[in-house]
């Protein structure tokens, strides 16, 4: 399918980033022998989830996670019994899809996979699919092409089941139209405020409250924790300045894979295509040959227009917009008719119609490249720093085991470990909080909870070799520490008294503006309940202004148009109380074409969502689903 790549660019995205990171760290091997616990966790049609899969599931999570929120990543959510389980649920949801795509004999061709990988821009150089870049990336990360390329071809199947529910529903122009209106209408509002200053005068605070509060709640008035610390990071960075490769070794690289550089024959066209069921009858595609046979006509008599006619006629939607443009590819890439049609063909040639199992396609040649060699020259430098890289990885799996090793053995200093792996001891130039010393741990959570440990805090010994990333292993141990401390009440006696007023007088306002919200409800006039209300303005959803937070302009929209004029009202932002007065609705009229059916495809998605989840809960239906509760529990 010639939008097979357009539909499923996330795939590509998710598994060169989820499924890179942990073979960079535990090798290839981790997989086939076994990365973790056998543990039974489900079953789902009688198929296994085991605690491998799991394993690996968290690993994924773990280093997207981290990668998304850095020092605010704390793998402890893991350890949440809730949050084990939806991962679970969600391992067990990826195989009734995957189970479903089987069943239904979904396939993923090796000419659709090839030209999916080559349409990946991490493998591609100047637009193009380079062999080079895609060999020597799976090689960087220690993964084999075959198991990246299974893995692929089965999200990309599992993604064609999960589309043809996503993608099978239309969403009337109507409901969108009122969509819009909905989410476009605005409505004219008078805002009056309670506010808390006048009660202020009424709110008496003594010692004893003042007293009290300071007592029950002593962790709100304490210096945290600090500690001086020194520290010592393993990655494969910090060996590379050790790392030296020679000339030698960049030609030897370069002769022994000379294929790797080796540019196959290319051809680049852009076509027309004019689609035909594979079960279609004779006079279907009799039709579509006649369409393709006037287009291919058109095109023959005013070349230069071939752009043109295949935005106005091609229905691939992955090359129309683009005048029909499929860019560069080699042998193997298409299916056999096209491509066999396009290599047979020299550039500037227009082709007869060519049928497919896609359709009648006119085809217009419109470059080729010949097989070439790229120069020793050129790739010597990608060479260098890709060999460069491998043995730095090579020298971090030799010194991770070193490390740990002496950090553990030398506990009472760093210098050892530093000395042995000419690494650089560094210490913080002050003292530092938890927060701090969790960014130094690159955002490890774990990393601070040893290093504040009791045992490292009294013995000043190293911390364990703690993985703190991938290929990131750290041991620190503390210098100097100082305990968390309470601050003295006479220095805080002022500040908490302020603070019990402030909430004593918001509650007093609050329990006013509600009295008078429930009069003006009840028909009395603004004057009769003591209220002004502001001229009127006017606002839609979203647009905050003071007075009118979010939960107050959530209740204006909630009010009943027809119903006009209404009171609502809700606690602001100042702690007062916000009562508004509702005086029209204005739902516009929507007449543009393009946001309607911008409006009609994101509702699609939408529903598209809900029914894959309702597809979801029908195959866990009817099929036997047995989750190990006892064994989850246990990690």
């Amino acid at each position: 399918m010639f939008n097979l790549v357009t539909k499923h660019k996330r795939v590509a995205q998710l598994i060169l980033f989820l499924l890179m990171v942990p073979f960079a760290f535990f090798g290839v091997d981790f997989y086939f022998r076994g990365g973790g616990l056998e543990g039974l966790l489900a079953t789902v049609g009688g198929e296994k989830i085991t605690e491998n899969d799991f394993n690996d599931a968290i690993r994924e999570q773990s280093d997207t996670l981290r990668r998304q929120m850095g020092a605010n990543f704390d793998p402890k959510m893991f350890d949440n019994a809730q949050v084990r389980f939806a991962l679970l649920d969600n391992l067990v949801n990826q195989k009734l899809v995957s189970n479903k795509a089987r069943d239904e004999k979904f396939r993923v061709s090796d000419a659709q996979l090839q030209q999916y990988i080559g349409s990946i821009p991490t493998f591609q150089v100047d637009g193009r699919f380079n062999n080079d870049r895609y060999r020597m990336f799976l090689a960087a990360q220690n993964m084999p092409a075959p198991y990246f390329e299974q893995r692929l071809r089965q999200d990309l199947m599992t993604g064609a089941v999960q589309d043809a529910i996503t993608q099978a529903n239309i969403v009337a122009h109507s409901s969108a139209e009122r969509f819009i209106g909905l989410l476009e209408q605005q409505r004219e509002v008078a805002l009056a405020t309670v506010d808390i200053d006048p009660f202020l005068k009424d709110v008496k605070v003594d010692d004893a409250q003042v007293r009290e509060f300071y007592d029950k709640n002593p962790a709100a008035f304490q210096v945290p924790e600090q500690a001086k610390i020194e520290y010592l990071l393993l990655t494969p960075d910090a060996l590379s300045a050790q790392v030296t490769v020679t000339p030698e070794e960049v030609r030897k690289q370069y002769d022994a894979s000379a294929a790797q550089y080796t540019a196959p024959e290319e051809r680049s066209a852009s076509h027309i295509l004019i689609p035909v069921a594979a079960d279609a009858k004779e006079d279907a595609i009799a039709a579509a040959k006649k369409l393709a046979d006037e287009i291919y006509a058109k095109a023959k008599a005013n070349p230069a227009k071939f752009a043109d006619l295949a935005r106005e006629f091609s229905k691939d939607p992955g090359s129309a917009a683009q005048g029909g443009d499929l860019g560069s590819f080699g042998r193997g890439s298409m299916v056999k008719p096209f491509e066999d049609a396009v290599f047979a063909a020299k550039t500037g040639d227009l082709l007869p119609p060519v049928r497919t199992e896609f359709g009648w396609h006119v085809i217009k040649v419109t470059g080729e490249r010949g097989a070439h060699t790229r120069p020793f020259e050129e790739v010597r430098a990608q060479i260098e720093a890709e060999l460069k890289k491998q043995k730095a990885a090579q020298k971090f799996a030799t010194a991770a085991d070193q490390f740990q090793n002496l950090v553990y053995e030398q506990a009472d200093s760093l210098a050892g470990a530093a000395k042995a792996l000419d690494l650089k001891v560094e210490t913080t130039p002050g003292f530092v909080t938890r927060a701090q010393a969790q960014a130094i741990g690159l955002g490890s959570a774990k990393f601070v909870d040893a290093l504040f440990s009791p045992d490292s805090i009294q013995g000043k010994r190293n911390t364990e070799a703690i993985e703190v990333g991938t290929n990131a292993l750290i041991s620190a141990r503390i210098l100097e520490y100082k305990a968390a401390a309470p601050r003295p009440f006479d220095e805080v006696k002022n500040e908490i008294r302020q603070q019990l007023v402030r909430k004593a007088a918001s509650e007093l306002a609050q329990k006013t503006g509600q009295a008078k919200l429930a009069e003006l409800n009840a028909g009395k006039t603004d004057s009769g309940v003591g209220l002004a209300f502001g001229k009127p303005i006017t606002v839609g959803r979203g647009q905050f202004q003071p007075g009118l937070p979010p939960d107050v302009l959530n209740r204006v929209f909630m009010v009943d148009p027809q119903k006009l004029p209404a009171y609502t009202g809700a606690t602001n932002e100042r702690g007062g109380f916000s009562i508004v007065r509702v005086l029209k609705v204005d739902t516009p009229a929507v007449a543009d074409k393009a946001r309607v059916d911008a409006a009609s495809e994101r509702l699609s998605s939408e529903v598209g969502r809900e029914l894959f989840n309702a597809y979801l809960a029908s195959l866990r239906a009817k099929t036997e689903v047995k989750i190990n509760q006892a064994q989850l529990d246990k990690r």
